[in-house]
């Protein structure tokens, strides 16, 4: 064979598999690996202007009135999406089916709207799950997304900086009883003095598991301590 015909076998192999996706919410063709086409993309809903420590989209900027009566335990936060179609069905078919294969999506997506750091964070870590519901789920979709966003940004992941003693359902709850709820966290005495440590999480609503865990994370030590979450809850209008 020479190099022409080669070349030529070669050019339309590409073609071939740069086609075989088709995207899952227009079902046009896309060479996108994770099911989205560009266009899809585009008209995700990406979160706008909103409060530097909670998230919560807001008119203006600074933080907002709740953070500066009552400052929670995060010094930043920063969600990629916010919490409406198609993202609600992603996230439940993920976890409910469950579909690890769209953990890639989700981390693609975190990562293509990622913060903008002053200072990077020292490490990145994530909210732990139960046993129990880890053998029944098979993962934890937060620590894949820390080990898929760590891999991009070349950042290393502290593993083991909080554990779980047991599941609470959050889905049902309403935000006064999330925010009064005990999630189960508790720390493991690591010494993280002066770290700089960044929460990946998949979803934030009142914030209340990220204030337990930042809260933790500062007992052990840390300085500083961010949230950086897939999707926010926008609170009812």
């Amino acid at each position: 064979m020479d190099w022409s015909t080669f070349s030529k076998l070669k050019d339309n192999y590409s073609m071939f598999f740069d086609h075989m996706y088709t995207c899952e919410l227009c079902l046009e063709a896309t060479s996108d690996k994770i099911g989205i086409c560009t266009s899809c993309q585009y008209d995700l809903p990406y979160s706008g202007l909103s409060c530097p420590q909670c998230s919560e989209p807001c008119t203006s900027e600074g933080r907002c009135g709740d953070c500066q009566k009552k400052p929670p335990s995060f010094d930043y936060s920063h969600c990629s999406l916010l919490y409406y179609h198609p993202v609600p069905h992603w996230l439940h078919r993920c976890k409910d089916k469950p579909d690890l294969r769209l953990a890639k999506r989700f981390a693609q997506l975190m990562f293509d709207a990622a913060p903008i750091f002053t200072v990077p964070p020292d490490f990145l870590t994530y909210i732990p799950t139960t046993r129990r519901r880890l053998f029944t789920r098979g993962f934890n979709l937060s620590e894949e997304l820390c080990q898929q966003l760590g891999t991009q940004l070349n950042i290393p992941i502290l593993r083991n900086a909080l554990h779980k003693s047991r599941h609470t359902e959050q889905r049902r709850a309403t935000a006064q009883e999330r925010r009064r709820r005990d999630t189960g966290l508790r720390s493991t005495n690591k010494d993280l003095s002066g770290q700089h440590i960044l929460i990946i999480d998949d979803v934030m609503t009142t914030g209340g598991t990220l204030q337990q865990a930042a809260a933790l994370l500062k007992s052990q030590g840390a300085s500083t301590v961010g949230a950086w979450c897939l999707a926010r809850t926008p609170k009812p209008i």
